[in-house]
């Protein structure tokens, strides 16, 4: 008999008739899964809406005991709430989880090819798929109207995505972020080791670069999509709600790069060929890219500026080697004090 995967959920939602909309069709991509031996893992993290807490009921008079609700005495935010399922699977023994935000949704194939991908080889710890973006109702969003920075992840797929192992410097030196969470599934033992940082920003590229300073895999499964819903004219739910989103994503990024960094020493997962310092002049240089596409030229400017100062010709190097037209790295180039 298969062991039962969990899903995690966190919750913090106004009660409207979107966003309940928008968590029941969540609950349901689950629901439909062709692999069933799954449950979910509820983290309500202070909704304080009867709204909620009376289509939450729905869902468990439906789903019965494969609903786990865990409530919250006060909002703590998305990464201590996913924290929370975390430890909750690792107690109750669940091998695997697949993280999936409240209105973003799940094919129906992930959880069996998850769990194909995690059985046919076990050294992989990170499974994770690409996704489309649709919008408020739940129409698939066209390339133009994608934000850049969205689709530079999108992009990132499509060419040399991050595989195998090392994950943790093929991220800093040439993705900056490459799986979205709703989209991720990990092995319960190492989500527990590396739990999210109390952050409203990048808390998941801090969790994802430090899984893959671990012994162990990355892969992406090519089959399926999931499907990451925004609100058009915003460039995330995170940086729609929060106005410091990017200092706060300058500081988590970096700060989750020192640590992958110290976890790749103490694991021997240094890529072969390159040195500490080449690769932090390729992940300021890639975060300064990611910050052009976002439209905060005030932080590019220092990210590039940060990988200058530590290595001249080496910057140059990495600027050249940045997915984008020649015309933003020489814009990008021309950052430099």
């Amino acid at each position: 008999m298969k062991q039962k995967a969990a899903f995690i959920m966190p919750l913090k939602i106004s009660g409207n008739e979107r966003d309940i909309r928008d968590f029941r069709a969540s609950i349901s991509t689950i629901e439909n899964q062709s692999d069933k031996d799954w449950d979910i893992i509820l983290v309500e993290d202070f909704s304080n809406d009867e709204r909620v807490y009376q289509a939450i009921d729905d869902i468990k008079e439906k789903l019965k005991d494969r609903l786990h609700v865990i409530y919250s005495d006060k909002n703590y935010g998305t990464g201590p709430a996913r924290n929370k399922g975390v430890l909750y699977a690792k107690e109750k023994g669940y091998p695997f989880i697949l993280f999936n935000d409240s209105d973003d949704l799940s094919d129906p194939r992930r959880l069996e090819l998850v769990r194909r991908a995690f059985e046919e080889d076990e050294s992989v710890n990170v499974v994770y798929t690409s996704f489309d973006i649709i919008d408020e109702n739940s129409d698939l969003v066209s390339d133009e109207k994608i934000p850049a920075c969205i689709k530079e992840i999108i992009d990132g797929h499509k060419v040399d995505p991050v595989e195998g192992e090392c994950a943790w410097a093929q991220i800093a030196m040439k993705k900056k972020y490459t799986n979205l969470t709703s989209c991720t599934a990990v092995r319960t033992s190492l989500a527990s080791e590396e739990l999210f940082p109390s952050s409203s920003a990048s808390e998941d590229c801090h969790t994802w670069i430090r899984y893959g300073a671990h012994p162990g895999k990355f892969h992406l499964i090519k089959e399926i999509i999931g499907h990451y819903r925004i609100r058009l004219g915003t460039q995330s739910r995170s940086r729609s709600l929060n106005k410091d989103f990017y200092e706060q994503m300058y500081f988590y990024d970096c700060d989750g790069f020192e640590q992958a960094l110290k976890l790749a020493k103490k694991y021997g997962t240094m890529p072969k060929g390159y040195d500490e310092l080449e690769i932090r002049v390729a992940q300021r240089t890639r975060l300064s890219l990611n910050l052009y596409n976002s439209g905060n030229l005030f932080l590019a400017e220092r990210a590039i500026n940060e990988a200058n100062g530590i290595a001249k010709e080496l910057t140059g190097k990495y600027i050249d080697l940045l997915p984008c037209d020649a015309s933003i790295k020489a814009e990008i180039a021309n950052l430099i004090k």
